[in-house]
C-alpha cells in the first residue's frame, strides 16, 4: 500500500470516533433546549424580588453547600476546599434588555456522582420562574 492509503485507513476510525462523541442524545439535546427555553427573568422590583427569593431557597435546599458569597445579582454555594464533593450552585442575575435574567450555573464536585445537572437545572429553572 502507499502510504497514503495507510494514513486514510488508519485515519478514518479516528475521524468517525470523533464525530460521535461530539453527537447529543434527542433525550440530552430536549433537556438543554428546556433550559435555554425557561431560563428565568424579571423585568421590576415587584417581579424580580420573589423570583430571587425562590432561586436562594432553591440552593439552600439543593446545593451541598452553604452559601458562602451574597449579593443581589449573585448567590454563591461552591467549596472552596478541593478535597470536598456534592452539588454546588452560582447563580447571577444578567441585565438583558427588558429586564434580567437569573442563570444558575451547577457543578458536580463529587467523585461518586450528583444527581443530574440538566435535571437539576430545569428544576431550578421551573421553580423559580414560578414564584411571584
Amino acid at each position: 500500500m502507499r502510504l497514503n492509503t495507510v494514513l486514510i485507513f488508519l485515519a478514518a476510525p479516528c475521524l468517525a470516533l470523533s464525530l460521535t462523541s461530539c453527537a447529543t442524545s434527542p433525550e440530552r439535546q430536549a433537556k438543554l433546549d428546556e433550559i435555554d427555553r425557561t431560563i428565568p427573568g424579571c423585568t421590576s422590583s415587584a417581579d424580580c424580588g420573589p423570583k430571587w427569593a425562590a432561586a436562594r431557597a432553591w440552593v439552600i435546599e439543593n446545593s451541598d453547600f452553604g452559601i458562602r458569597g451574597e449579593s443581589e445579582d449573585r448567590i454563591m454555594a461552591t467549596s472552596n476546599i478541593i478535597s470536598t464533593s456534592g452539588l454546588g450552585a452560582v447563580v447571577n442575575r444578567v441585565p438583558v434588555a427588558n429586564g434580567y435574567q437569573i442563570v444558575v450555573d451547577l457543578e458536580c464536585f463529587a467523585s461518586y456522582g450528583c444527581p443530574d445537572i440538566l435535571d437539576s437545572t430545569i428544576d431550578f429553572n421551573r421553580t423559580v420562574n414560578a414564584a411571584r
